[in-house]
């Protein structure tokens, strides 16, 4: 069979072998690629009944729990987005009723999981400062969110009220508050009558 072989070879010229050979290795490259299957679409199938969008899925916000009283037209405890406004939480519950005292408290106030937000009425004697703080906060007790509830007690003031507190191993007298750096004389009357040891 070599023998046939180099006989038939001999009558291609060079150039025409090369050619045959080019044209025979392309046709078993081809064949063997359809073959295996490389060029078959490879996408994943998904199963009938599952529908699919290219829009993207909203991630939905944590949470919050808050327990709305007082002057609004329907007081209960309501679930509410995480980032959550007084605003938002007073609408939840109905809005306010005609005798609601409106500017006892801030709207646009954060709310925290687990707050009471309590309005006053227009007759009421509690004050602004009270109807932000359901009831009185631990100075010793309480964490970072719940002194911020304090009436001129943002994040950096309720640090240095802990981080006074952790180093002096804790209030002893509500007149303690005055060492602490950014309370003076004013803040500290507004808040006195809030706190507890």
């Amino acid at each position: 069979m070599l023998v046939w072989i180099k006989e038939l070879l001999a009558e291609f010229s060079p150039r025409a072998l090369k050619a045959t050979i080019t044209v025979l290795a392309v046709v078993a490259f081809g064949t063997y690629v359809f073959s295996s299957g490389i060029w078959k679409d490879n996408t994943a199938t998904i199963p009938k009944g599952i529908e699919t969008t290219d829009e993207p899925r909203a991630i939905s916000s944590p949470k919050i729990y808050v327990h709305v009283a007082g002057s609004v037209k329907s007081p209960g405890i309501y679930q509410l987005e995480s980032g959550t406004r007084v605003y938002d939480a007073v609408l939840a519950a109905g809005g306010f009723t005609a005798k609601a005292n409106q500017a006892s408290v801030n709207m646009a106030r954060a709310l925290n999981d687990g707050e009471q937000l309590l309005i006053s009425s227009q007759n009421g004697v509690q004050s602004f400062e009270n109807s932000m703080v359901s009831s009185l906060i631990s100075l010793n007790q309480a964490s970072a969110s719940q002194l911020e509830e304090l009436p001129g007690v943002g994040p950096a003031l309720a640090g240095r009220m802990i981080d006074w507190r952790t180093a002096n191993g804790g209030f002893k007298a509500k007149e303690d508050l005055l060492n602490v750096a950014g309370i003076g004389d004013k803040l500290f009357a507004s808040v006195k009558d809030l706190v507890t040891l």
